[in-house]
């Protein structure tokens, strides 16, 4: 956009007036005596933020909603930025920025005409925000493909790099819903200000239906990215259970082979063992079946199931379990 001013049909009565920047824009208004546009171009010249003012008068013919939209319209964060200054009154729409408006639905040729065929100031700003939401969709489209391939990975296996990816999800669906808000504010602001002039409007409309689906989608992906995060928790306490039982079990089964050391280990004057000809085959026999009973007390307390008869990373039945079922059978 350059220092344009667009035209409309004869039965329109409003102007919509364009600036690739602001000095253009005050070059245009030099000396312009609206003092509302002179304090906007003011203030607005050194904003790089979303802000949103609505004026709304008792005349409504007086009334003003004028602000900044900063919003990211490309795949890359740090690139693609739309910086969108924008002033309207009941018969004025003056644009300045937008360089780097996305679109994906239709062209600029394409977005003028649908502007241009607006009754209102406020019904052609309505439409430029409902083809800035197409954008959304696209991103939203792409969203999901990742999503869905993190789920299909995370029934192979689950590891801390599924966890890194989720929260990557996470965080990049917590910034995208935060560029819609600002669409959102505009909207608001526009049937605050311009209640009469938009009540029946379809771009009104149209772009409360758009919110709407993707206030939809942002719901559900947030649910699917819940249910990961608590799959991934539930599996991670299930294998801090089952390691915690595992070193449990085996501290149990190493206790008479510890006791029995400690005992033999002494340094007694006068140990009968020691001058057995089979002492050492004897104490080896004494650990031995203090071991096994410990397990066979153990197994009969049926506290060794889940670590020695289960193959929980292949999710089948190990050889164990298959002879245990062919024998019932």
């Amino acid at each position: 956009m350059s220092a344009t001013e667009y035209k409309q049909s004869s039965d329109q009565t409003w102007r919509w007036i364009s600036f690739a920047n602001h000095a253009e824009a005050k070059e245009h208004f030099h000396g312009h005596t609206d003092f509302d546009i002179q304090a906007w171009l003011g203030e607005s010249v050194a904003r790089t933020r979303n802000r949103t003012l609505a004026m709304a008068r008792p005349n409504q013919d007086d009334s003003v909603l004028n602000g900044t939209l900063f919003i990211d319209m490309g795949q890359d964060r740090q690139q693609h930025h739309l910086l969108l200054h924008y002033y309207v009154t009941k018969d004025r729409l003056i644009l300045i920025g937008g360089n780097h408006l996305t679109l994906t639905r239709t062209d600029q040729e394409g977005l003028t005409s649908l502007m241009l065929d607006c009754a209102a100031p406020i019904d052609a700003l309505l439409v430029m925000l409902s083809e800035m939401l197409e954008f959304f969709f696209i991103q939203s489209d792409a969203f999901e493909q990742s999503l869905h391939a993190l789920e299909e990975e995370m029934r192979e296996r689950n590891d801390r790099r599924i966890l890194k990816r989720t929260i990557d999800l996470r965080n990049d669906l917590t910034y995208w819903n935060a560029q819609i808000l600002p669409i959102k504010e505009v909207r608001y602001a526009s049937e605050e200000t311009f209640r009469s002039d938009i009540e029946d409007s379809d771009a009104k409309h149209i772009v409360d239906l758009r919110l709407r689906r993707i206030e939809m989608l942002q719901r559900e992906y947030d649910r699917e990215i819940n249910s990961l995060l608590k799959v991934d928790e539930n599996i991670t306490n299930y294998r801090s259970n089952d390691i915690m039982k595992a070193l449990t079990l085996y501290t149990v089964l190493l206790t008479p082979t510890t006791a029995l050391g400690a005992i033999w280990g002494m340094n007694f004057e006068r140990m009968p063992e020691l001058s057995w000809p089979f002492g050492y085959a004897f104490a080896l026999a004494v650990i031995a079946a203090a071991t096994g009973a410990t397990y066979w007390w153990l197994k009969q307390r049926g506290l060794t199931a889940d670590i020695l008869d289960m193959n929980t990373k292949s999710g089948r039945p190990s050889k164990h379990a298959k002879k245990r079922k062919k024998a019932r059978s």
